[in-house]
């Protein structure tokens, strides 16, 4: 029978700020003025430096916060450490100089990861400014360096989003990540599956140190991770803290080790004891993280 292990971060993605210049429906970033300070990122990396293997940087829209790109991408290279990825909407830009000069000041702080575009039928994007920041990104980080996100809409065909045939045929090298829209646990429509997830121990979202807007820091990237049941610590805390909050966390433990669905008759008959039940089936598991996390603390 497959079961997890135990929750062991090699990365850290920080998201830097939760300001952004979209406001797609499909965003759970709450926002705020909050922007993680950077003395305190680069303290937290010099830290658990032998810990860790791969920095990447989300938000919010990160490019928003350029100076926390270049100043933590060169304590990075500083560190030895690896990059993972920028997750970006591409359309935080002004002018096409303000563009070029901010991707080359984070080419020149040594950053080398990808570039993650989100592009998709929620964000806003005009497709002419979307193909500027691709070529951008390109001649600078050369033609490699980018994939997209796209988040497809319930019942969305694959290929139904113009923009996708737009980036197809003009840079045919380029990966495309499709993504199933996910939904909050509060939304009726996350409910309506004839059948339920299948575990998989956060092996893709997780086994990272998400460091939010505030410093607060969560076991993983999945939308559930802005609820407080799966807050670790902060940024300030120390490695053996921050471990020892989350094995002793049991919504951690269930996800990563035991499996949420080998948990559900645990989670049904709980809920069940408070005079509730589940509202119905999903099959995203980052939704009953999230609605587990918001009603029922073991």
């Amino acid at each position: 029978m497959t079961k997890g292990r135990a929750y062991n971060p090699s990365q850290v993605i920080f998201a830097a700020t939760s300001e952004c210049n979209l406001n797609c429906r499909h965003c759970f970033i709450k926002r705020t003025d909050k922007k993680i300070s950077i003395d305190d990122a680069k303290k937290f990396l010099n830290a658990n430096k032998e810990h860790l293997e791969k920095i990447g940087f989300s938000g919010g829209e990160p490019f928003l916060y350029p100076e926390f790109l270049y100043e933590i991408s060169k304590e990075t290279v500083r560190l030895d450490l690896l990059f993972d990825q920028i997750n970006t909407n591409g359309d935080w830009w002004k002018t096409e100089g303000d563009l070029r000069t901010t991707l080359l000041k984070l080419y020149n702080s040594g950053y080398d990861g990808k570039i993650s575009l989100s592009c998709d039928s929620f964000h806003s994007q005009h497709m002419n400014r979307i193909i500027i920041f691709i070529q951008a990104v390109q001649s600078i980080f050369g033609k490699g360096s980018l994939n997209i996100q796209c988040v497809l809409k319930e019942n969305e065909e694959e290929k139904t989003p113009i923009k996708l045939f737009t980036i197809e045929e003009n840079f045919p090298e380029i990966k495309i990540h499709l993504l199933h829209q996910s939904f909050s646990s509060d939304n009726k429509d996350a409910w309506k599956s004839a059948k339920w997830f299948k575990d998989d121990f956060c092996e893709g979202p997780g086994h990272i140190f998400y460091v939010h807007p505030d410093g607060k820091i969560a076991p993983c990237c999945g939308f559930a991770n802005e609820n407080d049941a799966l807050i670790i610590g902060t940024i300030n805390d120390d490695y053996d803290t921050l471990m020892e909050n989350a094995h002793q966390n049991k919504i951690i433990k269930m996800c990563y080790e035991k499996g949420l669905k080998k948990s559900l008759p645990e989670i049904k008959q709980a809920i069940k004891k408070a005079g509730q039940k589940l509202p119905g089936r999903t099959k995203d598991i980052c939704t009953f993280c999230d609605y587990i996390c918001k009603n029922y603390i073991p």
